[in-house]
């Protein structure tokens, strides 16, 4: 999806990159995490094209509370999860239409899921984002707000089973 890798650890086709720069690339970065760490129990959502398109809506709707909140860069990680869910559910295509896609970072998903607006599709990736962001309120028990910041743990927790997994498939085991 981000041609320029836009995570610090690994990119989204498992390519290692640089770190965000921009408060899109913050958004795009966050939602990656939180699909990845959800595709831990359900691989289905790691493939593609799915999960490109589950970042980029989930990374627009981080994005529209980012712009709401005047938050910039890394401050994406204080967007509340319960907060982005009625940002998925009410205003999915209008934080499409707001989020500053570029070609090498979401603008192809973000055309096809505006095009795809109000048909099955659509909804498929909406409803994949909503079970992301509600897997992660569900395991983080019951605080009365959840912030991706306070995924962190989690998050970081799933990362290094990822690297771990992949060290060991490269060496036979």
């Amino acid at each position: 999806m981000c041609n320029r890798r836009v995570r610090k650890s690994e990119g989204m086709d498992g390519e290692k990159g640089r770190a965000p720069r921009t408060t899109w690339e913050y958004a795009v970065s966050a939602a990656d995490q939180l699909v990845l760490w959800h595709a831990d129990s359900n691989p289905g959502i790691g493939k593609q094209p799915l999960r490109h398109q589950a970042v980029v809506l989930l990374g627009a709707a981080i994005y529209q509370w980012a712009s709401d909140e005047r938050q910039h860069g890394p401050g994406v990680a204080d967007a509340p999860l319960g907060l982005l869910i009625n940002l998925l559910r009410d205003q999915a295509v209008s934080a499409l239409e707001r989020c500053p896609a570029t070609a090498d970072c979401g603008a192809e998903e973000r055309a096809l899921l505006v095009h795809a607006y109000g048909g099955p599709a659509f909804d498929v990736v909406q409803h994949t984002a909503l079970d992301v962001v509600q897997h992660h309120l569900n395991d983080a028990g019951p605080a009365t707000t959840v912030t991706i910041a306070d995924r962190r743990p989690a998050l970081q927790e799933a990362a290094r089973r990822r690297t771990a997994n992949s060290v060991q498939d490269d060496e036979g085991f």
